[in-house]
């Protein structure tokens, strides 16, 4: 049966967040497909993460790994992990995250070789409350994926291709999957989303996530319109500066749901309007999101 499935390789960053790392190898170990290679890159962990890999390899027969003697970035490490890997077909986890059993197999299954990549929605983990996105099916072209990252932060695809397209733009400080998966889009044509989320998204431990930093968000926005902005439609384009404003930290008013509106970002932005409107019970609705289903 193993021998008759397709490898996929499945790359993992990950920097001192060791017990975050379990959990997501472990997420991998479960997983229904059969052919499953794990490639872990460290960037400089001193929390025991090399000791733990160590025992790791030895122990698993389908898990490499490669130490950094200093963080050189998750986009490196996702490179370094894609280039050297086997597998027919490639997809990523951050280490912080995990898969649902049936993702690989679910995501192989959908993937079709005329659409640039497979994706799926994801599952936004508050800590007591989780909640569904992007989990509904659709063809994803330029015009779509030029309005918000269409694709979530993951993919499944041919490993062959991503090294075709470029790989991960390192220069970029941030929304690099955003930036990769427009790239191969261009390159490759639509790619295809499937319905069922089948990734956690995990945001109630105290660790940073990898792109956290407010400024290198705005950055990164910036040098996304920079490469992608002559090719976006007035559409595209209300929906770049309505992502840009709101991460600036501006009020969101009724003038201003009004000069960004587009169907596109239409749930997004009466979300961010109530938000603004009534601060307090949104701040009260994350907290009670984020707290422990133990309590």
């Amino acid at each position: 049966m193993k021998e008759n499935m397709p490898l996929v390789s499945v790359w993992i960053p990950t920097c001192n967040r060791l017990e975050l790392l379990k959990r997501a190898v472990e997420s991998v170990k479960k997983q229904t497909y059969p052919n499953i290679e794990i490639f872990i890159v460290d960037n400089g962990s001193t929390d025991g993460t090399k000791e733990y890999l160590e025992n790791l390899k030895r122990s698993c027969n389908n898990i490499s790994y490669h130490c950094f003697e200093k963080n050189e970035g998750a986009c490196k490490a996702r490179n370094y992990a894609i280039e050297h890997t086997t597998g027919l077909y490639a997809t990523g986890l951050d280490d912080d995250d995990e898969f649902l059993p049936e993702r690989i197999e679910e995501l192989v299954l959908a993937f079709d070789e005329k659409y640039a990549f497979v994706c799926s929605g994801y599952i936004w983990d508050y800590g007591k409350v989780k909640k569904s996105l992007l989990n509904t099916p659709l063809v994803i072209n330029l015009d779509k994926q030029l309005n918000f990252n269409q694709a979530s932060n993951q993919v499944l695809t041919y490993r062959q291709r991503l090294i075709d397209a470029g790989l991960f733009d390192i220069s970029i400080v941030s929304s690099q999957d955003w930036e990769l998966w427009t790239r191969m889009i261009i390159k490759y044509g639509s790619a295809k989303r499937i319905k069922k989320a089948s990734y956690i998204v995990h945001t109630a431990h105290d660790k940073p996530r990898i792109t956290d930093s407010l400024n290198n968000r705005l950055v990164g926005f910036e040098q996304f319109s920079l490469r992608y902005g002559h090719l976006m439609s007035k559409g595209n384009k209300k929906c770049y500066d309505f992502l840009v404003y709101y991460n600036q930290g501006n009020k969101i008013t009724l003038p201003i749901v009004i000069k960004f509106f587009t169907f596109a970002i239409a749930n997004k932005l009466l979300r961010a309007w109530l938000s603004s409107l009534f601060p307090q019970l949104a701040k009260i609705r994350l907290e009670l999101f984020k707290r422990s289903g133990s309590e």
